[in-house]
This record gives C-alpha cells, structure tokens and sequence, in this order.
C-alpha cells in the first residue's frame, strides 16, 4: 500500500485529468468520491482504485489502496467538505437497449437534472434511460452527485434518433412530455408495455426531428405556473407510469 503526499506526484496529476470530459473520454474512467457512492460502485466491480486519508481494513483486497494527504483528496474531491474517500471506476457498461419501460432523455443540459431524473428512474422501476448524443455526461460530478448512486443502479446508455425510430420499428410506442392542445394528461393516460417516454431540453423542449414520430403527447395537468422542471416532470410521469 504506497502512499502520496505530494499534489506533483504523476499518479495524482493523471487522476486530475480525470475532472475533465477529455480525460474521462480517453480514460474511460471517472471519479466518485464518499462512502455511499464507493460502496455502490465496488458492488457493482466498477471500482479500480481507491484513495483514502487512512486504510481501509474491510476494502476488497483486489482493489489497490493509496494513502493520500488532506491536500490531495480536497484538489480531487469535488464536495467542499470531503469524506476522506475517493474511487477510479472504469464506465459503467452499456447495456443492449431492452426493456418495456424506457425513458430518453433529449438534450438535457443541466448535470442536477440528469441526475435526478435517474435517481427517480431507479425509485419508480424505469427499465433504461436514453440520453442523445448532446445530453450533459452521465458522469459530470454534478450528475453523479444528484443521483446518490442511481447510475450505478439505472441502465445508461447514449442513444441516437436512430435508436428511438428503430424502436418505434420494434413495436414500442413512442410518448413525448409537451405542451399541446392534443396532450393526454399524463395521470389519464393509459401506460403500455414497450413504451418510451421522451423528455425534452429545458428551454427548447423536444427536437423538431423527434416529434413526427411520437405516437402520443402528454402533458402534467399544473395551475399558477407556466412548466415544471424538466427532472419534476419526469418523477410524476415515472410515478403514473408505474402506478397508472
């Protein structure tokens, strides 16, 4: 078990690289940092490297262990108060596209919301989530953090139009969340099996190119507001989903 003290040391600067899209692209590892988030990870045999402030004695022993300094958890934590613990996982696998609820997920910008909208997937059984190409990365810190764990229990993976229309080839029925005058309530809406729900950008709500094949359009019954949230929104349709 080495340890490091020094922020210089080549090991920790390859780590920092980390913190950016490029490095976790060209690495195809990522950064988690507390306990809970380290435990889900080293369940799931995700977990390649752990850094901790002291040893860990109940750690499975295949997992290499580095003792670190104060100043080098805080440079690679991304909590202002760190645990004293910090994992390297290699992505999550990509599971074939299966499962009669999906949800994609179409230009979601802000890494809280994706995060959320996958912690409440995995709270209401959503089978998978789609994200577009241009959706904010499923393994942003933010992300990770608003999901408490949900990308370690929700399958992920990127999907283009394509995808979608080839499941709309397969048989599923393709329900997109947007303001229209057809829109069913999602709370009347009968739910189907082999369905994908689909949930827009933000501020520009679903792509132009997706609409021409949904097959139905709801909408969240609201007073005294305008919209929802876009993460809101997809927790009441994951819970009519399941409960409808």
């Amino acid at each position: 078990m080495k340890t490091i003290n020094s922020v210089q040391n080549p090991l920790i600067k390859q780590l920092l690289e980390l913190k950016t899209n490029k490095g976790r692209l060209a690495a195809r590892r990522f950064l988690i940092s507390g306990y809970h988030l380290v435990e889900m990870a080293v369940a799931k045999r995700l977990v390649k490297l752990v850094l901790t402030l002291e040893p860990l004695v109940d750690l499975d022993p295949a997992i290499e262990q580095v003792i670190v300094s104060v100043a080098i958890m805080k440079k690679l934590a991304d909590q202002v108060t760190p645990q004293g613990i910090i994992a390297v996982c290699e992505d999550v696998p990509q599971l074939p596209i299966n499962g009669p609820r999906i949800a994609y997920l179409d230009q979601i910008n802000d890494p809280g919301n994706l995060g959320t909208i996958l912690r409440s997937a995995s709270a209401f059984g959503i089978d998978m989530v789609l994200l577009s190409p241009d959706c904010v990365s499923v393994y942003n810190p933010k992300t990770i953090a608003a999901s408490q764990g949900a990308i370690f229990a929700v399958n992920v993976r990127e999907a283009s139009i394509d995808d979608i229309a080839q499941l709309k080839a397969k048989g599923y029925r393709l329900v997109g969340t947007l303001l229209d005058a057809k829109a069913i309530p999602s709370n009347e809406y009968e739910w189907f099996d082999n369905t994908v729900v689909i949930f827009g950008n933000e501020a520009h709500g679903i792509s132009e190119q997706l609409v021409p094949l949904l097959d139905d359009k709801i909408m969240i019954p609201i007073t005294n507001v305008e919209s929802l949230n876009v993460a809101m929104a997809a927790s009441i349709v994951f819970y009519d989903m399941k409960y409808r």
